[in-house]
């Protein structure tokens, strides 16, 4: 569920890579605005928190996990993209660094410039499964999905479990994250239109 990088090189000084082509569309094309059904998005962000868990194992942070960078091929199978912002996992925070990641899906340590691991990620998944539920970000007041769009109760526990400000809070890895949203759809009646 990770996009390949198929090569690396240098070209007049400007450096590249050739990656695997994912035929389809973002989850941002794909969900922009509207609400996917629970266990839909269940799967997505479980595929998506097993990729994050394999690059954090790795010692790789994605800094940017939104909807725009998740790549849908034609069976609806995720697939993280853009790395380009991605950093080592035990790379010092440098206070003069300009802010990277995107309004919204940004975590708080980040934006105060804290120290960052891979629970900033973490963050960034808690507040993408709420948009996929509800269709929208979450509001300054952090107000449940289940009460904008009525979804499984369960599912508010996970995104306010994920969307923690401090990270300490949160799940200590995107394969928790995972386990606990597995566990969530498996105890929730759920129906599933695609």
């Amino acid at each position: 569920n990770i996009v390949r990088a198929m090569d690396a090189n240098v070209h007049e000084s400007t450096h590249y890579l050739v990656m695997e082509y994912v035929e389809g569309k973002s989850l941002y094309h794909s969900s922009y605005g509207k609400a996917v059904d629970p266990a839909q998005a269940a799967e997505i962000v479980i595929a998506i928190c097993r990729a994050l868990d394999h690059a954090h194992a790795a010692g790789i942070l994605h800094r940017d996990i939104k909807p725009a960078n998740i790549l849908l091929d034609p069976n609806a199978t995720p697939k993280i993209g853009d790395f380009g912002l991605a950093c080592p996992m035990n790379q010092d925070a440098d206070p003069e660094e300009i802010i990277y990641g995107t309004p919204g899906y940004t975590a708080p340590e980040v934006i105060n410039r804290h120290p960052v691991d891979h629970r900033s990620d973490i963050f960034s998944i808690g507040v993408m499964l709420h948009e996929l539920l509800t269709g929208a970000l979450p509001d300054e007041h952090k107000t449940a999905a289940s009460l904008i769009a009525q979804t499984p109760l369960a599912y508010d526990k996970i995104i306010n479990h994920s969307t923690q400000a401090d990270p300490a809070l949160r799940y200590s890895s995107a394969g928790e994250f995972a386990d606990a949203l597995e566990e969530a759809v498996k105890s929730t009646p759920q129906t599933r239109t695609l």
